[in-house]
């Protein structure tokens, strides 16, 4: 903890450990012939040091209270200062319609969200000649030490995620590199050439954790759904849609009759609840739909203009989507864990009021055949979408990136590889099969295009 120290009439000392802890003691003093004044900017060092968790050195204070910038730093804009102007020079013209080499206003937002809340209270006060791969191996390794949301029941918080420590990384790494030859000779965070491996102690990211339904567990799961997200439901683990272009799909999106039904994915549902371009350009795609996803939408289309939301909230509004999860998906999930035969003990009956229901957490752990024993999140239907693609409907990577958008085939395969092993093997085998059936004559007749050919 920062404490001030009198040391005479007219100095004030800032004492704190660098870090806190057994780190090396630390102390900005502040002079003048006004005590209130005096005391007040020691109050604004103190409180500096303690929003930086001690991990600010006296000289970083003193220029900071001060405002003594070192002469070589003159012209050099402070980290805070330049993430401001970052983040401005690249909000798009047209926030509605993006071009496609502008960042869409919802990912702007969450980079901003990621700098104010994991770089700029620990780098923001640095000059940008400052940072080098010296800080930025202290700031990822205090990143992995820092604990977050902490509560009554858990007072000691939990560990910030690897993927969340990366992205925090990626941003700053945005964010320094644009200032690039202005400012800086190289990006601190880049790697050098040549280097195939990070030296600032990056986290590794966790495995893919994605769950794969079985056609048994999300029918169960539609069986409780409640009529609000019931067809959402059937047509996410039919389609492979993200949520946000499912709640955005309109009339004027789907084609339901004639021999090749689709949906158009052009827009998405954004975080703040507005709608915008989808994930990526390659997002904006024409999926395939079946007989019977075309038969629930074109139940869905009834009565509704071409314009008109074919998901809406029971309020006739815009889904939220923590509401449709936390109040409609969730309870669909935890009725589906538990069993009529085997339920969880009853809720305990208060003094006085009605008995609560079964919270979330509590399910049925007999294992009775039939009995959701996983709980996915909504995002796993379109999982299962891409594991029935593969395993059963053999499409290859490039089709299956194609059907979910992913921005490279790279991409799909660094999720769904092991679904493939085997598939090549089953698809020669029926190449072979399809050639003995056919003979030599005919597929040399359809190698010349024969028009009597089969």
């Amino acid at each position: 903890m920062a404490y001030l120290e009198q040391r005479g009439d007219s100095t004030i000392r800032v004492c704190w450990r660098l870090g806190g802890g057994s780190g090396r003691k630390q102390s900005a003093p502040f002079t003048g012939d006004d005590p209130r004044a005096v005391r007040e900017l020691a109050e604004r060092a103190r409180k500096l040091v303690e929003a930086h968790e001690h991990r600010i050195t006296r000289e970083e204070v003193l220029r900071e209270i001060l405002d003594d910038p070192d002469p070589g730093l003159q012209g050099v804009p402070l980290l805070r200062d330049w993430a401001v102007t970052w983040v401005e020079s690249r909000r798009p013209l047209n926030p509605d319609r993006p071009g496609e080499d502008e960042i869409q206003v919802d990912t702007l937002n969450w980079y901003e969200t990621l700098l104010q809340t994991y770089v700029l209270p620990y780098l923001g006060h640095k000059y940008l000649t400052e940072i080098d791969e010296d800080t930025i191996r202290a700031w990822v390794t205090t990143l992995r030490k820092a604990r977050v949301h902490r509560t009554k029941t858990n007072p000691s918080g939990k560990l910030i995620s690897a993927n969340t420590v990366r992205r925090a990384h990626t941003v700053l790494r945005m964010t320094v590199g644009a200032a690039v030859p202005k400012y800086l000779p190289r990006n601190p965070l880049a790697l050098p050439a040549g280097s195939k491996k990070n030296r600032v102690s990056l986290p590794k990211p966790p495995p893919f954790e994605g769950i794969f339904l079985r056609p048994w567990e999300h029918e169960a799961i539609h069986r409780h759904c409640p009529a609000q997200i019931a067809d959402l439901w059937f047509v996410l683990v039919r389609t492979g849609l993200r949520l946000g272009e499912a709640l955005a799909l309109r009339p004027a999106d789907v084609t339901v009759e004639g021999k090749n039904p689709e949906i158009r994915v052009y827009r998405a549902l954004k975080s703040r609840g507005t709608f915008g371009p989808p994930k990526s350009l390659a997002s904006r795609r024409v999926v395939t739909i079946s007989t019977d996803v075309a038969a629930v939408l074109a139940a869905r289309c009834k009565g509704l203009g071409p314009y008109e939301l074919l998901f809406q909230s029971p309020e006739g509004k815009v889904w939220s989507k923590n509401n449709l999860r936390r109040r409609y998906f969730l309870p669909a999930v935890a009725r589906a864990m538990r069993c009529v035969e085997h339920p969880p003990p009853a809720p305990p009956k208060p003094a006085r009021g009605r008995t609560r229901d079964w919270r979330l957490d509590e399910v049925s752990t007999c294992g009775c055949p039939g009995v959701l024993q996983r709980r996915p999140r909504i995002h796993d239907a379109r999982h299962t979408h891409a594991s029935m693609c593969i395993v059963v409907g053999k499409l290859l990577p490039v089709e299956v990136q194609q059907r979910l958008g992913h921005s490279s085939v790279t991409l799909t395969l660094n999720v769904y590889t092991h679904l493939w092993e085997g598939v090549e093997k089953e698809r020669l085998d029926a190449m072979e099969r399809e050639v003995l059936a056919r003979g030599v004559d005919d597929l040399a007749s359809l190698a010349r295009g024969d028009e009597d050919a089969d």
